[in-house]
């Protein structure tokens, strides 16, 4: 009977053991916005919370969310963006803004926003955000326009350059 293990007992494991088991899919989500009354580009990222928290480890614990989150979290996040997200228009490569982030429950939403787009056509979009890291990390991307359809394009590791026409 030493052996016995009480279901409760064995029950709390498998949960806890599942709490903290890596998932199976690394995905992220870019919305790109253009919004002609204010002429930018806003831009949503959907990023699984404890993945860039992973990913910036090395740089300091971000702790989201928490009472004790990093004091730097949103330069260090968008820094990190910064690394992985590049737009251009026109061979000129585009600057965002920092609007800010929000958590909601295991998701993090970044907001940037880049200003003086008049238009989305021929954005050239590369996204490598958290490839870094995690090699079946895979990068949507969303460019919806006024009066345009929405164009999509998913990135993986080693992708290059996509470019949004209309």
């Amino acid at each position: 009977m030493a052996n016995f293990v009480p279901m409760k007992s064995l029950l709390l494991a498998v949960v806890l053991s599942s709490a903290f088991a890596p998932h199976d899919f690394f995905v992220s989500i870019l919305t790109i916005r253009h919004k002609p009354e204010t002429r930018t580009l806003d831009l949503t990222w959907r990023i699984t919370a404890h993945d860039i928290e992973h990913a910036l480890s090395t740089r300091g614990a971000l702790k989201l969310g928490s009472a004790n989150e990093h004091p730097k979290a949103d330069s260090l996040l968008n820094r990190y963006c910064m690394e992985h997200l590049t737009l251009f228009q026109e061979d000129k490569q585009m600057n965002w803004k920092w609007v800010g982030k929000e958590l909601d429950g295991e998701t993090l939403y970044c907001y940037l926003q880049v200003e003086g787009v008049s238009a989305p056509k021929d954005l050239i979009v590369s996204n490598t955000l958290l490839q870094d890291v995690f090699a079946e990390q895979q990068n949507l991307v969303h460019v919806e326009g006024a009066k345009l359809p929405t164009r999509s394009h998913t990135f993986v590791k080693g992708s290059s350059a996509h470019k949004f026409t209309w």
